[in-house]
């Protein structure tokens, strides 16, 4: 995750907040990067030699800080622009909007909370050079006589300042909002307006017309084609529009999101636009017309929902925004989509790449028309709300805090990358280090800890070793490993990096055993398997035909007690284990009565969680099952470790019941000739619960009953019934019970019905 990701240092007079090189923090940038570009690799194995590779730009993009660095897409570290602070900590400044340039080098911003018009030039830094009384300063332009118009939000006013310097309310345009500005050629200036999408075309001093009516929210972006034309960007439907001279528009995009705010025109007339499916937080007018102050801001992409009409593929992966380029033939395609919620601004580096501006995470990137991209910077700051490139000069303007960055054109002389605190899942030992780098000078530095976050807890920087091949890492044995990555520029080659291995080892930790758990008979057997179907029967007549018959598939049947009695001694026991170290493991299995000091072994050096055996040659007791489990496939005999685990105590019955007390007596007012007899005894068992009671009239059928108390939660239970509709004669009457364990005692009782 990155924590601290550019270098900067202060030029506007004021005392310097941050040391030179600026280090910032920002962990959300490399988060979001390594959940969209990386993944966990797999355990190591203990005892072995393991490695951690970073080898492209995912797993670079996985590390914690950058500070003059860029990490580009082919998969490797570089120096990159150096970054520096303009201007920080104005005075009731919470966000710097937008930027514009004059013809003299000066740059213009406009802010908020203050609505304040600002000044930016080398020899005097930041300036105030009017709080306008409006909330926000939203948009910003300069024309060719130097003059610039400022829009605002909430009020919809443009407000001028001359190029000597005089300021005035030059036109209102009656909307909620003016999201961007545009000078064109002809000395008009275009205002794209919010929340009814209206823009306006002003000529003087309280003089301009609607030119256009786009049927959306609001208007984010302007800029002009190749052609001459308006391109005007939108939100809540995120449409590219190209409006003529006449005002006639018509549609070159629908980005299938909610936001399109930013555009840029290459030479050749190609368009590329920032596109966001997430609404941000810039300031527009509430329901009555005013901006809650220090309230929620609200969002000016509306809340209509955006067209599913689509002419390339939207970011892919759950992705917000993405980077498209839009062809002169209406075609368009997806050039990279960054991981973050919004693209703020749009600025051409050269006629094959732009530089890209985003919000939560704030970041630059490069984006080529070739699908290539690199991470330029990422300050602290979690919104980059205007992205200004003008020669070999470019600046960034960011909210939350506001702070006003410039980039050089040339690389910075000195960078660095810190790796993220890699996580080895147990203390390991290190190795050696080993990085494909060439060019200028690199050196490496690391430290270790046994916690996440580094802090005072962990070792202090090692010395910096120079990294031309390999290096020896001489920091502690730890869970946690961080290195330091310093790329100085030298006389010829620039220093690149383009794949790093660290070497460690594990030291080995004890598997684990989780939940042993027991089952007995006391689960009802059934008959057959899971995919049970019934035999099929046939029938061959002399005439030479067959016929099969089969009952229709129903699933497994449950079996009496006494039916399953072969397999009443089944026990079956399941237990959970994982070794720390991603090792495989053998299982030795033993079991002892509670009365009992030795172990007795069911099963050794077993692989599966699971195992059976018949308990039937068991004495009736108490048990335990204990379970070890040992990491030796994978480590050398001096090396391996064990644990156990016992389980709870568990009860083994091997005798059945007994019946006693069986007897028949007569009963009378049984009508029509028939007769019957109630039948009454007692089952008891000697270790477990009786279960289950049952009788049978002349071999038939088993009927279940109930004990006189109701409820089998006894190793005695007395029964009664009665049996009705007897013919006269002699009557065999069984009675079968079942204990817990399903042990089965069987008794008979003869009756004669006259």
């Amino acid at each position: 995750m990155w924590r601290r990701t550019c270098g900067a240092r202060r030029r506007d007079g004021g005392t310097p907040e941050r040391s030179d090189p600026l280090r910032t923090t920002n962990g959300i940038v490399i988060a979001a990067i390594l959940a969209a570009l990386a993944a966990p690799g797999p355990a190591a194995r203990a005892v072995e030699t393991s490695f951690w590779r970073l080898n492209d730009a995912g797993d670079f993009l996985g590390g914690e800080e950058v500070v003059g660095v860029s990490i580009e897409s082919d998969g490797y570290l570089t120096l990159g622009p150096a970054m520096d602070s303009l201007a920080t900590r104005l005075e009731g400044v919470s966000y710097i909007w937008c930027l514009a340039r004059d013809s003299k080098g000066r740059v213009w911003f406009g802010t908020g909370d203050n609505g304040g018009i600002y000044r930016w030039s080398k020899g005097d830094g930041a300036k105030l050079v009017w709080r306008t009384g409006a909330g926000e300063i939203t948009s910003i332009a300069v024309d060719g006589r130097d003059n610039v118009y400022a829009g605002s939000a909430p009020g919809g006013t443009i407000f001028r300042v001359t190029a000597n310097g005089d300021t005035s309310r030059y036109y209102e345009t009656g909307e909620e909002s003016i999201w961007s500005l545009l000078a064109g050629k002809d000395g008009a200036l275009y205002a794209g307006t919010g929340s009814k999408g209206k823009i306006f075309k002003i000529t003087g001093a309280k003089a301009g017309t609607v030119l256009a009516e786009t049927k959306d929210v609001n208007v984010l972006a302007l800029a002009w084609a190749k052609d001459g034309a308006l391109l005007a960007g939108t939100g809540s439907k995120g449409l590219l529009l190209r409006i003529d001279a006449k005002g006639e528009s018509r549609v070159l995009y629908d980005a299938d999101s909610e936001e399109l705010r930013a555009i840029a025109v290459f030479p050749d007339g190609a368009i590329a636009v920032g596109t966001s499916r997430g609404q941000a937080g810039r300031p527009a007018a509430a329901a009555g017309g005013e901006a809650p102050r220090g309230g929620t801001r609200p969002r000016p992409g509306g809340g209509a929902e955006a067209s599913a009409f689509a002419i390339e593929v939207t970011p892919s992966g759950g992705a917000k925004s993405g980077v498209f380029l839009v062809q002169t033939d209406g075609s368009a395609r997806l050039l990279y989509a960054p991981p973050a919620d919004y693209v703020y601004g749009i600025q051409p580096a050269d006629s094959q790449t732009v530089w890209v501006a985003t919000g939560e995470p704030g970041a630059i990137f490069r984006v080529g028309r070739n699908k290539k991209f690199a991470l330029l910077a990422a300050p602290e700051e979690p919104q980059l709300l205007a992205l200004l490139k003008s020669g070999s000069e470019t600046y960034v303007a960011t909210g939350n805090p506001a702070v006003l960055y410039s980039l050089s054109a040339a690389p910075a002389r000195e960078g660095t990358y810190l790796s993220d605190p890699h996580d080895l899942r147990s203390v390991a030992s290190w190795g050696r280090i080993r990085a494909e780098a060439r060019g200028g000078e690199i050196t490496v530095a690391s430290r270790s800890g046994l916690g996440e976050t580094p802090d005072e807890g962990w070792s202090e920087w090692s010395s910096e070793a120079p990294l031309r091949g390999d290096a020896p890492i001489s920091s502690p044995p730890a869970r946690f490993l961080q290195f330091r990555l310093t790329l100085k520029r030298g006389g010829g080659e620039p220093p690149i990096v383009s794949s790093v291995e660290v070497a460690y080892r594990q030291r080995n930790l004890a598997p684990e055993i989780g939940n042993i758990e027991l089952f007995g008979p006391d689960v009802p057997f059934l008959e057959g398997g899971p995919e049970y179907r019934p035999p099929q029967i046939s029938q061959s007549y002399p005439n030479g035909l067959k016929v099969e018959y089969s009952y229709p598939r129903s699933g497994p049947r449950a079996v009496s007690d006494a039916s399953a009695a072969w397999a009443r001694g089944i026990r079956t026991i399941t237990w959970e284990a994982l070794d720390p170290n991603g090792d495989d493991l053998l299982f030795n299995v033993s079991i002892k009565a509670e009365d009992e000091r030795e172990w007795r072994a069911l099963a050794s050096d077993r692989k599966d969680r699971i195992l059976s055996w018949d308990a039937e040659s068991f004495p009736n007791d108490s048990y335990r099952i204990r379970v070890e489990a040992s990491d030796r496939p994978d480590n050398p005999p001096d090396a391996t470790l064990s644990t156990e685990r016992i389980s709870t105590v568990f009860r083994i019955d091997n005798v059945p019941p007994r019946i006693e007390s069986l007897k028949a007596d007569p009963i009378s007012g049984v009508r029509g000739g028939r007769g019957g007899v109630a039948v009454s005894g007692t089952a008891i068992d000697a270790d477990t619960r009786i279960s289950v009671v049952e009788y049978s009239v002349d071999g038939g059928d088993w009927t279940r009953i109930f004990p006189t108390d109701g409820l089998f939660d006894q190793k005695t239970e007395a029964f009664r019934f009665e049996i009705r509709d007897l013919v006269s004669g002699e009557h065999r009457i069984t009675v079968r019970a079942s204990d817990q364990d399903r042990n089965v005692a069987v008794a008979k009782v003869l009756s004669i019905v006259r």
